[in-house]
């Protein structure tokens, strides 16, 4: 691995402050000066990484206002470092939940265009990463990584160039959501059989089948995670009444 240069460094402390909290949205940041001076660099090196968390949508700069972090829906949400920093940040929890929310809204979609469009090839593919997940019971330690090539190589098959890069994009945050819905005893091991049934209707060309089928795999974990972060959602998502 190359090393880290001192730029590189100074963008990552920043950035994981400012999502973090360390720095709010709304806040100035210290003058140059004493930025520098405190994270023991060069106003030359801040004002480099500074211009890096600028393009990334975190930070603006005005004459007499100084530099200031931007709210977060400014925020370049699909920048790999962007999301790494949010998959590394204390608020695990809801960012998973955001998470399952997006898999809910795409997903479907994405296997009802692999179950169209793949070729004998990727279907070969996804049904190799899916024996491949099979085979992680009793080895959670590979469950993470087997469970995002399964889903990467539906989005592959997709053949849609958004979706292929979303699947790449996500993948850091897609392992912290992992981690909280097959974190319980059995929970990995329910799942399964619906990442089977998704292989075998994408198998059979069946595209409603394989976009239901994904729906059903994807409201597990969203329910799992609402559960936890608000149970408004659950009740919302159940239609049971608020008491």
């Amino acid at each position: 691995m190359p090393r880290r240069s001192l730029h590189d460094e100074v963008v990552e402390t920043l950035g994981r402050s400012i999502v973090s909290g360390g720095f709010a949205e709304g806040a100035n940041l210290p003058n140059e000066a004493d930025l520098a001076s405190d994270l023991g660099v060069s106003r030359n090196v801040l004002r480099e990484a500074v211009k890096v968390l600028i393009a990334k949508g975190m930070l603006d700069v005005r004459p007499k206002t100084g530099t200031t972090v931007r709210a977060k829906e400014n925020w370049h949400m699909l920048d790999p470092e962007v999301l790494a920093w949010e998959a590394a940040g204390d608020l695990h929890l809801p960012y998973a939940f955001n998470f399952t929310e997006f898999r809910l809204i795409v997903e479907p979609k994405a296997s009802f265009l692999a179950a169209r469009r793949a070729t004998d090839a990727e279907i070969q593919t996804i049904r190799d990463n899916c024996d491949a997940l099979e085979a992680c019971v009793g080895h959670l330690d590979r469950m993470p990584d087997a469970d995002i090539a399964f889903h990467q190589s539906i989005h592959r098959a997709s053949h849609n160039a958004l979706l292929q890069h979303l699947g790449v994009l996500t993948a850091s945050i897609m392992r912290v959501q992992v981690k909280y819905t097959g974190s319980k005893p059995g929970d990995f091991e329910r799942g399964l059989p619906l990442h089977r049934e998704l292989t075998e209707a994408i198998t059979a060309r069946n595209p409603f089948l394989a976009e239901r089928v994904s729906k059903a795999l994807c409201e597990m974990p969203y329910l799992d995670l609402a559960s936890r972060v608000d149970i408004e959602e659950l009740r919302l998502l159940t239609g049971q009444e608020t008491p």
